[in-house]
């Protein structure tokens, strides 16, 4: 599991909700570079029909569903959201695609 910084103690309902905002912003720049990377992968496939890899996504659903599970938190919810963060990368990663090809 990747090193995180420990959280510090919360006391208020205040600290709570400021350390979910900051969380929120991290995962927001994770985001951008994980998008960064759908950026690459649709400059590099020379092929659009390899741009959705139904075993690269089970692949990953797998993976997360493994780190999900030894972080302790619900396999399902997290299996979940990267069903839908994996289909959102697929459909911006065949657009990205379609623009660099028709210009």
């Amino acid at each position: 599991m990747t090193e995180m910084t420990k959280l510090p103690p919360m006391e208020t309902m205040k600290d709570v909700r400021e350390q979910v905002d900051r969380i929120d912003g991290e995962l927001i720049a994770l985001m951008k570079h994980r998008f960064a990377c759908m950026d690459a992968a649709a400059r590099i496939k020379q092929d659009r029909a390899t741009v959705r890899d139904e075993g690269r996504k089970a692949e990953v659903l797998s993976h997360v569903k493994q780190l999900a599970s030894d972080a302790g938190i619900p396999v399902p919810a997290m299996a979940a959201i990267w069903e839908m963060l994996i289909e959102t990368s697929i459909s911006y990663e065949l657009e990205k695609w379609d623009q660099l090809r028709d210009s």
